[in-house]
Parts: C-alpha cells; sequence; structure tokens
C-alpha cells in the first residue's frame, strides 16, 4: 500500500476557489473519511487525488512522489464511484476484470484474480450474471471487486453507499471496513454522513467551505471538537449549544441559569457552551440546579427517548433511557451534567 500527502492543496473554478490550502497526512494502510456539508469540496479534494481534477496550486503524492501531472491511469489508484459505473453489457466477472484485460493479463489470470476478489465480497455464485440482474448492495460489492482486482496503492471511496437503503447502508458500511482491514488498504472515503464517519474511519478530516477545519480519530472529534462547527456536526443528534455573557467565572445562558467555567478558562464577554443530547438530564420535577422548560415532542425508539424541549425561544434535545411521564406541553426541569461540557470563545474555538 501507500502514504499520500496533500500540501497546502487549492482548487479554483474560474473565480471561484472551492479547496483554500488543504495539508493532510494519510498513512500506510489507514482509513481516513472525507468528511462535511454538501459543497465543502471533499469530492472535489478527492478527484483531485484520483487525478480526474487539476490541482491549482500545492502538491499531491502518493509515497513521497509527486503526482499532480501524473494521468491517472498511472497513479496506481482505484475509485469506486457512487453510481456503481459498471458497463451494462458485460458480466459481473467481466466487470471486475476490465482493467487487467486492458493491462494483457492472461485469461486464466484474470478468472484467477477476479475469483479471489469475488469470494470474500460473496460474488462467486453472481460472476455470470449482468448488473441487471443485481441488486444495489450486489452492484456495489461488484465495484468494490473491480477496485480490489487491481490491487492498487491507495482505494478512494466517492459516497459508495448513498444510493441504498438504510438497513443496506449499515451492512456495507461493515463488510466495507472488514475488507479495507483484512487488505490492510489505504483508503480514502468521502461522505455527508458523519455516522458513517465515526463508525468506520481510523481518522476523519472535517472539511467546510474548502477548508480543514479538524483532524483525528472519531472519539478524539467528539470528545473534543476544535470549534462550534465540528461539535454540532460530529454527533447525533447534535450538541446543544448556548450561548451567553461571561464574567465572574460564569457563563449565564439563561435568565435563571448560569453554568461555571471551567479552571483555567478565562472568560470572555460573550462564550458558549455545548452539551450532547446524553448530557442533560429531564425529570418531571423540579430539583437543585434543574432549570424549568417546555416539552415539544418526545421520540421513543425502545431502548432509549428522545425529548425535544423549548427554553426561551431555544430547542434543547435530550437523550434519555428513563422512561418519562411526559407530552408535548409539560413543564420539564432540565440538569445539564455540566462535567461534560465544552466551551467555546467567541470566535467559535475551543477553550477548554
Amino acid at each position: 500500500m501507500a502514504t499520500v500527502k496533500l500540501r497546502d492543496v487549492t482548487k479554483s473554478f474560474g473565480s471561484v476557489d472551492v479547496i483554500k490550502g488543504v495539508s493532510v497526512d494519510i498513512e500506510d494502510g489507514e482509513f481516513v473519511i472525507l468528511v462535511g456539508p454538501s459543497g465543502c469540496g471533499k469530492s472535489t479534494l478527492l478527484r483531485m487525488i484520483a487525478g480526474l481534477e487539476e490541482v491549482t496550486s500545492g502538491d499531491v503524492a502518493i509515497d513521497n512522489r509527486r503526482i499532480n501531472h501524473v494521468p491517472p491511469k498511472d497513479r496506481d489508484i482505484a475509485m469506486v464511484f457512487q453510481n456503481y459505473a459498471l458497463y451494462p453489457h458485460m458480466t459481473v466477472a467481466e466487470n471486475m476484470g476490465f482493467a487487467l484485460r486492458l493491462a494483457k493479463i492472461s485469461k486464466a489470470e484474470i478468472r484467477k484474480q477476479v475469483e479471489a476478489a469475488a469470494e470474500p465480497l460473496g460474488l462467486m455464485e453472481y460472476l455470470d450474471r449482468y448488473p441487471k440482474e443485481l441488486s444495489g448492495g450486489q452492484r456495489q460489492r461488484v465495484a468494490t471487486g473491480r477496485a480490489i482486482v487491481r490491487n492498487p496503492k491507495v482505494f478512494l471511496f466517492d459516497e459508495p453507499l448513498s444510493n441504498l437503503d438504510a438497513a443496506l447502508r449499515v451492512k456495507m458500511r461493515s463488510e466495507i471496513r472488514d475488507l479495507q482491514q483484512r487488505l490492510s488498504a489505504t483508503s480514502i472515503y468521502v461522505t455527508h454522513d458523519q455516522i458513517e464517519a465515526m463508525t468506520m474511519a481510523d481518522k476523519i478530516v472535517v472539511l467546510r467551505a474548502g477548508i480543514v477545519e479538524q483532524v483525528g480519530a472519531p472519539l478524539e472529534l467528539y470528545d473534543t471538537p476544535a470549534n462550534t462547527f465540528v461539535a454540532t456536526f460530529i454527533g447525533s443528534p447534535a450538541m446543544n449549544m448556548f450561548t451567553g455573557d461571561a464574567a465572574d467565572g460564569t457563563i449565564r445562558i439563561f435568565e435563571d441559569f448560569a453554568a461555571p467555567l471551567p479552571q483555567g478558562v478565562a472568560g470572555e464577554s460573550e462564550m458558549t457552551m455545548g452539551l450532547r443530547p446524553d448530557a442533560v438530564i429531564a425529570a418531571a420535577t423540579p430539583s437543585e440546579g434543574a432549570f424549568p422548560a417546555k416539552v415539544v415532542s418526545l421520540e421513543a425508539t425502545g431502548s432509549e427517548t428522545m425529548l425535544f424541549a423549548d427554553k426561551n425561544g431555544q430547542e434543547i434535545t435530550i437523550v434519555t433511557k428513563e422512561r418519562l411521564s411526559l407530552k408535548a406541553g409539560d413543564d420539564v426541569w432540565l440538569t445539564p451534567d455540566l462535567t461534560h461540557g465544552h466551551f467555546f470563545g467567541a470566535d467559535g474555538r475551543r477553550v477548554n
């Protein structure tokens, strides 16, 4: 496999800057996910690594070899697309072995390599079928198998699961991750789904408007988000954010509630406190340290209940395992678990 290095990479389409100086190191065998909202530039960045888009400035290197002007076919990469990109007139075996046929590999060797890739993907019984005879999940496996057969240095995945239904996406997430670990394959995967990123990645690169907001392991981003954007983007449901005035070692987020700032954090005129939904305790009766709110709605999923409350026009999301005897319009008392508070300055950057 290989390392991939991006150094101050930019991409402009005319006067529009899409990628604005991205630098990322991807180690040999790492599974790295580029994640961010639509339009953040993640697919453009992947296409520049693949050679499908030119780099405006900066460097892209595989195994310390600068590849900015190397044609895609000579980069030793394989890409799995969102729409699978299978040839409808070819069988599964022919689709998977097509690149090997172009490389003038013998028919016997092609068959051997195709079957070696098809076996772990559960495709052996489908090798003689055509794409139209396959389900969406099976087509995705064929596209993945076609990439594996090439034995490339780097695998690139461009939102490969977005066309699948929810249950199949969960199954395919596990299959792709297991396959990547078996192959020890350097892989770069693009998605807008932060759940995919959290469950699959060794390392996540969070992008917004062509800029890297944070790079780290999934739990590192969840536990210590660098700024308010990462805090609200990573985690489902999203983190609750409370903005208020800070003075005398506290941040007042409501008229009837102020939270102490962590030791060593200097208060600013305006700050934001973040709390994950499971760090807010809901109760039907008042208690010390709680503040009142109104129940907007409840969603019971069985093991957990998601409660949406309103406090002075701000929606607060709570996730609890308690069976609450509450309904829309009821009063609810909320107690923040401040030991799990996240604090951000006026510029949005983390301060604790």
